[in-house]
């Protein structure tokens, strides 16, 4: 486990890989898009004892239909927008030959979030790289599904937890890449999108998906925003519980 400390949930921060974050509410502002939010379900007709209140439907509810569609296409909206995001981020930030364009106003809050963990927090990132052994992985990125797991075992999400683990797969990404293993940029993507969309979906769409992303770090000041976001540096339980795993 690498030295630093651990601050306590009770003050309002929560751990992060190598960093704490804040847990603070994102404010509501429109991003010229209608976000990603769960549709409410629709209350059904009741039946109780002998008499009928209502009337008994002779064909499939329309509306749980409807609601079944509308989850479907916002299940598809994010997975096809996470899935997108992340593969460009990670190709921007390796400087990984690319054309796709993506949504830039996502990809900026996205590049300067986590330029600016990497800035702050460069020889911890360093030193969990060095930790991973990854010269003996090749191009084996399977363990950043169980860095991304211990994270947030404690059932803790915000958006700073998953601003690290994007810094954390920026930083794997980067290091494959240079040794020659490109592959590994689209391989990290995919595990780290997996990830959200299935373990951490529900809260993302709770949340406004990336858009919620985009408001949670919309600051004028790059630095206030690493300020008052990131705190502590060094390792904490959750990281160092996963690199005990990986390294024993």
């Amino acid at each position: 486990m690498f030295p630093g400390s651990k601050v306590l949930n009770d003050k309002g921060f929560w751990p992060c890989i190598g960093i704490t974050a804040l847990n603070v509410n994102s404010s509501s502002g429109g991003l010229g898009r209608k976000p990603l939010v769960m549709p409410e379900r629709k209350p059904q007709n009741q039946f109780t004892g002998n008499g009928l209140q209502g009337s008994v439907p002779s064909s499939p509810k329309p509306d749980c239909e409807e609601v079944q569609d509308e989850y479907t296409s916002i299940y598809d909206a994010l997975e096809m927008d996470t899935r997108e995001i992340i593969d460009i981020f990670l190709k921007n930030f390796t400087g990984f030959p690319h054309s796709k364009s993506g949504n830039k106003q996502v990809l900026a809050t996205m590049n300067r979030v986590v330029e600016s963990l990497v800035m702050k927090h460069e020889l911890v990132y360093k030193g969990m790289i060095a930790r991973l052994n990854l010269e003996q992985k090749g191009e084996d990125v399977s363990f950043v599904k169980t860095v991304a797991t211990e994270l947030f075992s404690d059932g803790i999400t915000n958006w700073g937890r998953i601003a690290s683990l994007l810094t954390f797969g920026a930083m794997v990404s980067k290091h494959q890449n240079d040794k020659g293993l490109s592959k590994c940029v689209s391989l990290v993507g995919k595990e780290i999108s997996s990830y959200l969309l299935t373990t951490q979906r529900d809260w993302l769409l709770k949340n406004k998906a990336w858009d919620g992303f985009v408001e949670f770090f919309h600051v004028p000041n790059t630095e206030a925003a690493v300020r008052n976001t990131l705190m502590a540096i060094g390792s904490v339980a959750t990281f160092g519980a996963a690199l005990a795993y990986l390294t024993r």
